[in-house]
């Protein structure tokens, strides 16, 4: 039986093999700007097609709902080096409808780790942050608004930086536009 692991080797080597990139493509984002998106696997291909992004265009952070919990989480700093070691010029914030993060709960996901031998001392140093997470988060529309809003009154975040909130159509990859980062910037 063949691994996932060794099935992605084997498909590593052929793909070397078939392919080569005969330029450079450099660390700083062609087209400056950063995308701040869901981890979903229906947005893996689509999103770049839907928003014509390319090889090189834009730094893209991913994570569970799009989200931003903390105001200088990880999500945050990476924004925050896009922005002082990349020169990106606009932010786009893109969540998608039928998230399955607004259709959970923190209670679901403790209990699953409890019922996968993850000890009850632990979870309880994590329930909070997950209630704060997770029990908040049940619009993905709203949220979108909600990480412009917080990236926005960040102080670290340059007034010449457009936020742009956006929300994909996961099937079928149409953007709705939530929030024009234009309208917005100061500078």
């Amino acid at each position: 039986m063949t691994t996932l692991l060794q099935e992605i080797l084997a498909y590593n080597r052929t793909f070397l093999e078939k392919n080569a990139f005969p330029k450079e493509i450099s660390k700083y984002p062609g087209k400056k700007f950063a995308l701040l998106t869901c981890m979903d696997t229906r947005l893996t291909e689509l999103i770049n097609k839907a928003l014509g992004i390319h090889r090189g265009d834009a730094k893209i952070i991913q994570n569970a709902g799009t989200s931003l919990i903390e105001d200088m989480g990880e999500t945050v700093k990476s924004l925050l080096l896009t922005i002082y070691i990349f020169d990106i010029k606009e932010i786009l914030i893109v969540g998608h409808y039928d998230c399955g993060v607004a259709q959970t709960s923190s209670a679901a996901i403790l209990q699953k780790m409890h019922n996968r031998g993850i000890a009850d001392q632990q979870i309880a140093l994590i329930e909070d942050d997950f209630k704060a997470w997770l029990d908040t988060y049940t619009d993905p529309a709203q949220n979108v608004l909600a990480v412009v809003k917080k990236l926005r009154a960040n102080p670290f975040i340059p007034g010449d930086i457009s936020i742009h909130g956006l929300i994909i159509d996961p099937h079928s990859g149409k953007l709705d536009l939530l929030a024009d980062g234009y309208k917005d910037t100061k500078g």
